[in-house]
């Protein structure tokens, strides 16, 4: 009786993972597995074996370029993304008046579209957008336009716009999950109100934090739509990528390559930036 119990059981559980692990093999797994068998396949053709793409890329010198300021691009937005939305967290936690309003402020750039999204940040940012005329207008020391558009600065400034609501939000979410006791006990111990944000606040938030990092970094590290229109001749990987397939004939297998080193690169740093965040302090 109590195996049969357990029989139904799990074929229960696979019936209700069936929907997941048909998303997964479809949308993901086999569509990978399709770009990394293409990276290893000559160009133009559906047989033969060959790593031609991959040295011929990693061997030229502005390779090493492209994934620089991939890097570059993603963890700076990834560090403003963080130095951004804690503070703007501990205020909205507050509870004030127009927070609700802010709150849904917050999630604007994720609403907009990544297209719209990087065609209205280069009109307000350009020689004769609101930001520089403002500037010009008000700022006494400032008598010409603040070049934004197509410079890494300005890159790094669109990325954080995109995606720092990843941070946000779970930021967020975390910060009003806890409990407001532990702060308060810290306070009668006789801690200041920066001692219990550094020692009770940040490390319990911390979850949170390390969560919404590194959704922004993968959503930065792959990011396409902002550095296609407003990168100029800043070029990270996912560009370097829709270039390949840009050629007449397509470069299938080139592009291909490239995302499997575009993948390996991201998996490796997450790795890593996990690992070290997690690591007991001594």
């Amino acid at each position: 009786m109590k195996h049969g119990s357990r029989l139904r059981s799990g074929l229960v559980t696979l019936l209700l993972m069936l929907p997941g692990l048909a998303g997964f093999f479809g949308l993901f797994f086999y569509p990978m597995m399709v770009a990394l068998v293409r990276s290893l396949r000559p160009e133009g053709q559906r047989v033969g074996w060959t790593l031609e793409h991959y040295v011929r890329f990693l061997s030229q010198p502005r390779a090493q370029g492209v994934i620089v300021l991939t890097f570059v691009l993603s963890i700076s937005a990834t560090v403003c993304s963080i130095l951004l939305s804690v503070p703007l967290t501990l205020v909205l936690r507050q509870k004030l008046r127009g927070h609700r309003f802010f709150r849904l402020t917050m999630l604007v750039p994720r609403v907009v579209p990544g297209l719209i999204g990087a065609l209205g940040l280069l009109l307000l940012f350009g020689s004769r957008g609101w930001v520089n005329l403002t500037l010009l207008q008000f700022v006494p020391f400032i008598h010409e336009p603040v070049r934004m558009n197509y410079t890494i600065p300005g890159l790094i400034l669109f990325y954080t716009w995109l995606y720092f609501p990843f941070t946000a939000v779970t930021t967020l979410s975390t910060l009003e999950s806890l409990d407001p006791a532990l702060e308060e006990a810290a306070a009668v111990s006789g801690a200041n109100r920066w001692q219990v944000l550094r020692h009770v606040v940040i490390p319990l938030i911390m979850p949170g934090i390390l969560a919404g990092s590194v959704l922004t970094f993968m959503a930065a590290f792959g990011a396409f739509s902002i550095p296609l229109i407003a990168g100029g001749n800043y070029r990270p990987l996912s560009v370097e990528i829709y270039r390949q397939i840009n050629f007449t004939p397509a470069r299938w297998s080139a592009a291909s390559a490239r995302a499997m080193i575009m993948a390996g690169l991201q998996v490796g740093y997450l790795t890593i930036y996990m690992r070290v965040l997690r690591r007991p302090s001594t």
